[in-house]
């Protein structure tokens, strides 16, 4: 609550050095023309446009111009910290792959919580293949009001985006590139060679002393090769590791290896655009290219994507209009698997540090045998430069529409759109073990292809009017979709050789996997919206849509979502018309329902699987049930209320401040059932969950004149709650192997239920009964807390300890300009919610053994009530590496130097010398800096919905330099 003080502090502070700047040099009557220039803004809406001012819900806007000179690979990148309650994470660090976004906290169990995408008034599956340098703005729609007139897929808010149109004029060609180097943003705290050395050496003391009587840990290598009678003493690959150090530790005559420093390099980043926009009265054109190539930080890996984008408006006569919006894209993405469970990130970290020097890097791979002392991973570098994992992914974006004015207030316009995908992923694991296999023998190729295409139309009527005072628009429309996937997935093992890496499956000899999947749904709409003014004081609007999915049951398929708003322009009453200090004050209300059908198809039916019958003692090939029909399964809803508040000062500071309940009901939800039935779960409607929060943004315009300071700053506060949970509000266990979250009535969403870790037991602690301890606890181990207080820790002592979702989240941008030159510094960050290291827990057990490398807490392990280490890490032969607990839940609060950049516009007297209407040069840096108190993985946001992480790939630090110019 404190950093909540000193935040909004910081905020009012900014407020009040304005308004002494503003009364030393304001004093005069109100400028109506500054007044109305924010209010006059237009936004982005559903199915249409508005003035900021008559805007009755809550819309956030983000423009192209605050991440024109920032290195970002997709769209949504650019919402991060910019629009309150609006929450995206970074969940990898994976070239090209999208960030989670969650408008106003997620509500759903089973259902997605992500928002819904449109472009161009197109509704798409993401932003993949929309050019950020093409990006006019972005509106994120938030509540009811705004929402409704999409329906039952409104429930997570939207996010439309606007691409940029040509105009009147002749042909303007802008052209924009950058250049830049990445480098990990931070490096795990993992035990270098020394350290490891130090672990491995106790761990093998102590087997060696509790061996046989008199052995002792000083006893040396042939003393305790003679031991085992090993006929070749100094033949280290005949060692018996669990007894035997390596006499070589310490010495030149082993390699000594820093994982990370070899698994992760320096990368380039790098961008082009061209684009020309130009046309006249009839016609208006835009068409760009653009070109993005990013290496990955780990060797080997990387995506670039090649996007073109062409539109065309016509106008035919002077009531029809047409236009036409083609926006293919080609993309690749390349390397091994990096994160996630057993794979690369994973293995890597898990190295032992010290290697043969014949080996070095490539230990344990093609012909060099394994460290002795070390486990059976492979090299990880050799895998990731060995490893074929290739997606090419074309994608075609396409609409036209047509517009007739019926009459001058009457407009009729018909559209059409499709979105076509054609993934395909080519994969080869060649033979990595040359030292029993040859090549080719366990080789293993893989192929998948997902073709997906969505089609909608839509009929629109639009009507606009003007009464005197009164300002009145309809809208009415009806709109189809449909969505068809294909997916077909061949994985086949052993080849003649590893020679060609081709993918004739004819040739393999075995077969491990060959699949073939299809899909389809539809949506059918029916929608209208009426906004109606007065005098542009007193603001109404109400919407309603109707829509049926094929998603749902046979007795549900149809649902009907409805919401209204209202806003009072209180600045424009004569009481306040001409005070000069006053440029806006607004308050609005709405009220809404929206739905959420994004389960998956199929979900309302019964469907079938493969199974065998016996005729006659034979075994015959044919279908069973697999899953139980619920045809009465119909929408999540969720209802929700808002109300906004809007100032305006001296034309020179802007706050909003919304303060909503949202509160979703018959959750979709794949629920158990009763064995009896034949089936385990199935899917319901049940339970409920609310979100309440406040959200806060701030615009100022600090400083004008020659130097210019302005600031943006926004906060989000949101209260997650589960209310109710089917009929019997029986918890549910989630997260890895349902054992570390919970859902549960009167808690947040995926809540951490965990043992809670509170030190180490002592020597004493083992003798004293009192004390409560796990069966077999040993001095060393784990200390748990008693949560039930029954004297021993079990199953019954995990308990609630925190959630994933946080506290607040804020966006802070100072941006500073004088004369040619500019500076902008965007933080961000939030407060609470704890990430829970899966990637920390599986390097950093006890009882791991001391083939795999281990956390660098471990240097600083129990060795004795007398040498108790940092009180926190146990024994490392304890007994509690089973158990899931607090050791690994970390408070996710962080702050973040997200981007600094510095531009130069060239004097225009120079730029016209040069035959061109402006010059820009600009170097920005991105990821800057980080403080976080995250030890488990490479970035607290790189976690999944329920909290836990297990080895994302790491986020970049970015050094780039760009150009930017007009001809």
């Amino acid at each position: 609550m404190k950093k909540t003080i000193i935040t909004l502090g910081l905020l009012m502070g900014t407020a009040g050095f304005i308004f002494a700047q503003e009364k030393q040099t304001n004093g005069t009557a109100k400028d109506s023309t500054n007044k109305t220039k924010d209010i006059e803004e237009v936004v982005i809406i559903a199915y249409g446009a508005q003035k900021k001012g008559e805007v009755t819900g809550s819309v956030g806007r983000v423009s192209a111009e605050s991440f024109k000179d920032r290195p970002i690979a997709r769209v949504d990148q650019a919402l991060t910290g910019q629009i309150a309650g609006v929450k995206t994470r970074s969940t990898t660090g994976k070239p090209g792959e999208p960030l989670e976004i969650r408008v106003r906290g997620s509500a759903s169990i089973s259902a997605s919580n992500s928002p819904l995408y449109v472009v161009d008034g197109m509704v798409v599956d993401d932003m993949a293949n929309v050019s950020p340098d093409d990006v006019q703005s972005i509106e994120v729609l938030k509540d009811a009001a705004s929402t409704a007139m999409y329906g039952s897929r409104g429930s997570n808010g939207v996010v439309i985006i606007t691409t940029k149109k040509g105009a009147s004029g002749k042909p303007s060609f802008t052209f924009s590139q950058y250049y830049g180097v990445q480098t990990i943003e931070k490096k795990l705290d993992i035990m270098n060679s020394a350290e490891w050395i130090d672990y491995a050496t106790e761990a093998i003391n102590k087997r060696w002393e509790a061996l046989a009587p008199g052995h002792s840990a000083s006893d040396s290598y042939e003393t305790r090769a003679n031991y085992f009678n090993l006929a070749n003493t100094y033949d280290y690959n005949l060692a018996n590791i669990t007894y035997m150090i390596d006499p070589r530790w310490g010495t030149n005559q082993v390699a000594y290896i820093d994982w990370q420093d070899a698994f992760y390099r320096p990368a380039a980043i790098q961008n082009y655009q061209l684009a020309v926009r130009g046309g006249n009265k009839n016609m208006k054109y835009a068409i760009s290219a653009a070109y993005f190539d990013q290496e990955g930080l780990a060797l080997n890996t990387g995506f670039n994507r090649f996007n073109l984008s062409a539109a065309i408006d016509v106008n035919i006569s002077d009531k029809w209009k047409a236009g036409i919006t083609l926006r293919p894209s080609y993309s690749q993405s390349y390397g091994a698997a990096v994160d996630g469970k057993d794979n690369a990130a994973h293995k890597m970290l898990s190295m032992v540090p010290v290697a043969e020097l014949s080996a070095g890097l490539y230990t344990n791979f093609w012909k060099n045998l394994q460290y002795r002392w070390a486990g059976s991973t492979q090299s990880p570098i050799g895998i990731l430069e060995n490893t074929t994992n290739d997606t090419n992914e074309f994608r075609l974006l396409s609409s036209l529409y047509m517009s007739y004015d019926i009459t001058p207030d009457l407009n009729f316009k018909i559209s059409g759109g499709a979105t076509n995908n054609f993934n395909t992923n080519n994969g080869y694991t060649p033979t990595f073990n040359l030292v029993t296999n040859i090549p080719g023998q366990v080789s293993i190729a893989s192929r998948r292809t997902i073709n997906y295409n969505r089609y909608l139309g839509e009929a629109l009527l639009n009507y606009k009017k003007t009464f005197g005072n009164h300002n009145i628009a309809a809208l009415a429309g009806y709109s189809a979709e449909n969505y068809r996937t294909t997916s077909q997935y061949n994985r086949n093992k052993g080849f003649a050789n590893d020679d060609l890496k081709t993918f004739n499956f004819t040739q393999s000899a075995s077969v491990l996997n060959s699949e073939y999947t299809a899909s389809e749904w539809m949506l059918l709409s029916y929608f209208g919206r009426v906004n109606y003014d007065y005098k542009k004081k007193y603001m109404l609007s109400a919407s309603i849509r109707r829509d049926g999915s094929s998603r749902f049951g046979w007795n549900n398929l149809w649902g009907t979502f409805a919401a209204f708003g209202g806003a009072w322009k209180i600045d424009e009453e004569e009481f306040l018309k001409d005070k000069s200090w006053l440029s806006n004050l607004k308050l609005r209300y709405s009220w809404g329902e929206n739905g959420n059908n994004s389960i998956g198809e199929y979900r309302a039916f019964g469907t079938l699987a493969g199974g065998n019958y016996s005729f006659g003692g034979n075994l015959s090939n044919g279908l069973i049930p697999n899953t139980i029909e619920n045809p009465d399964l119909t929408w999540e809803k969720t209802q929700s209320s808002d109300f906004g508040l809007e100032l305006g000062l001296f034309n020179r500071i802007n706050f909003t401040a919304d303060y909503y309940i949202k509160k979703t009901k018959d959750l979709l939800l794949q629920e158990p059932i009763l064995a009896t039935t034949g089936y385990t779960t199935m899917w319901r409607n049940v339970g409920s969950v609310q979100n309440k929060g406040l959200e806060l943004e701030l615009n100022t315009k600090n400083l004008t004149g020659a130097f210019r300071w302005n600031t943006s700053a926004n906060i989000a506060f949101n209260n997650n709650k589960v209310l109710q949970l089917g009929n019997n509000n029986k918890s549910i266990p989630t997260g890895f192997s349902d054992l570390t979250n919970i859902i549960q009535v009167g808690e947040e969403l995926n809540s951490f239920y965990l043992y809670e870790a509170i030190g180490v037991l002592s020597t004493a602690d083992i003798n004293n009964a009192g004390v409560a301890k796990t069966n077999g606890a040993i001095a060393g181990d784990v200390k748990y807390r008693d949560y039930n207080g029954d004297g021993k820790i079990d199953e019954n002592d995990r308990h609630i300890v925190g959630s994933p979702t946080p506290d607040y989240y804020w966006g802070f941008t100072n941006t500073f300009s004088y004369k040619g030159f500019d500076l902008s510094l965007f933080f961000q960050g939030q407060k609470g919610g704890y990430s829970y290291a899966l990637l920390g827990r599986a390097i950093d057990r006890t009882s791991m053994g001391t083939t795999n490398n281990v956390m660098g807490n471990w240097a600083n392990r129990w060795r004795s009530d007398e040498n108790p280490g940092d009180g926190k890490t146990p024994r490392l032969d304890g007994t509690t590496g089973s158990l899931l607990d607090t050791r690994w839940l970390y408070d996710a609060t962080y702050i973040q130097l997200k981007n600094v950049t510095l531009g130069y516009n060239f004097p225009q007297e120079l730029v016209e010398k040069l035959k061109i209407s402006n010059l820009r040069l600009y170097v920005s840096l991105e990821n800057v800096w980080r403080k976080d108190h995250y030890y488990g993985g490479y970035n607290p946001e790189s976690v999944q919905s329920d909290g836990t992480d297990y080895g994302a790939y790491p986020n970049a630090k970015v050094y780039m330099m760009g150009l930017n110019f007009n001809f």
